[in-house]
């Protein structure tokens, strides 16, 4: 068998291979590889031997027959093993959701292949880093919060009160209550969140950087845009009712607003202020002390807009205007279900490409008092 006669076997074989994973049909994909592995076997050995042959005769020209018209980054691709951060298995995956199958190179078709023969929808590492680093930067909440990707259902225990055993005052040898606390168990299960965009035949037909470009911003924005919605929504519901109140009159929000607010918090590590734009700019940059001094310190930081009583404020516009959030982020525990995927589907009437974005995760704030929530307008 020549070269030629090989490479035509193993795509023949690779595309049956892909029909069969996209299929469900594992155990046929399994054995359509094992059958590539061992054709591999019989050439590498049948090439082996034409060398020997080669070698006896003196014949430093090897025959034509086994000479590899290979393409840069092919040198050795028998035997590598690919992933989701392959840029192969990258460009491979581009190609595919835009119909360009046809266009895949030996290595990105054999990337594709062995990446999604048990996952399908399986979006590369890249763009993934890529959708969490823009949501984290457009939402900073997102960040801030203690994730786990854990790809199952999770339980955590939440904190709810300590009904005896708190600080108190005690005589000389007098030993304090035993502390007990009152706990309950929250059962993270996720929630759904999805973005949908359509793209013409034509437009999808745009260079392999541009598409995944146009699919990291979409996703990032609109999926970012409801986890922290989400989040902001969870946090509030989870705040005990006594760390939430208005201020004394709507629409001004004076220091002792604030100090009450941070005097509420409890068990609490690094305090963070958020509030929309409107909010820091409207109520907390010119609020003064009794003494008439400025207490909103700015900082040049991006991510951190200033600080309040040494505290970061953080623009994050998942809160409502007029609303203040402040307490530890890394209270608030949220669990990944299912990391951000991309499934493709076409419809054939309106010749277009379909792209949803889909991700499942969940949120809890485990200490009720570590938040406190101001409203200034009400």
């Amino acid at each position: 068998m020549n070269l030629k006669e090989f490479n035509a076997k193993v795509s023949e074989l690779k595309a049956k291979g892909l029909a069969l994973a996209q299929e469900g049909k594992v155990e046929e994909a399994e054995a359509i590889k094992n059958e590539i592995e061992t054709l591999t076997a019989a050439f590498e050995a049948e090439k082996e031997a034409k060398a020997e042959t080669n070698a006896i005769e003196k014949d430093s020209t090897v025959q034509s027959d086994f000479q590899a018209e290979q393409k840069l980054g092919e040198e050795n691709s028998m035997g590598r093993i690919y992933d989701a951060s392959s840029i192969e298995y990258r460009n491979a995956f581009l190609k595919h959701i835009s119909g360009r199958d046809d266009e895949m190179t030996k290595l990105e078709n054999e990337a594709f292949v062995h990446t999604t023969q048990n996952t399908p929808n399986v979006l590369p590492t890249q763009m993934v880093d890529k959708i969490w680093d823009l949501i984290s930067e457009q939402h900073v909440i997102v960040g801030d919060v203690t994730t786990y990707k854990t790809g199952v259902i999770m339980e955590i225990t939440k904190h709810t009160a300590i009904v005896q055993g708190g600080a108190a005052v005690k005589a000389e040898g007098v030993a304090n209550d035993d502390e007990q606390n009152t706990f309950v168990k929250v059962t993270l299960s996720g929630k759904d969140f999805t973005k949908t965009c359509e793209l013409s035949y034509a437009m999808a037909k745009m260079s392999l950087d541009s598409l995944e470009q146009y699919l990291i911003q979409e996703i990032s924005r609109e999926i970012g845009g409801e986890i922290a919605a989400d989040m902001v929504a969870q946090i509030e519901s989870d705040t005990n009712g006594d760390n939430k109140f208005n201020v004394a009159s709507s629409g001004t929000l004076a220091f002792a607003d604030v100090t009450k607010a941070f005097g509420k918090l409890k068990r609490v590590a690094e305090v963070v202020v958020y509030c929309s734009r409107t909010t820091l700019y409207n109520y907390i940059v010119g609020m003064t002390n009794t003494a008439g001094q400025l207490i909103y310190q700015p900082n040049a930081n991006e991510e951190a807009k200033g600080y309040l009583l040494g505290a970061r404020v953080k623009i994050e516009e998942a809160v409502a205007d007029g609303k203040i959030l402040l307490g530890d982020p890394k209270r608030v525990v949220n669990s990944v279900i299912q990391d951000i995927i991309v499934e493709t589907d076409k419809d054939i009437k309106k010749h277009k490409y379909i792209y949803s974005g889909y991700e499942r995760s969940e949120c809890a704030l485990i200490d009720d008092r570590s938040f406190a929530e101001i409203t200034v307008n009400f």
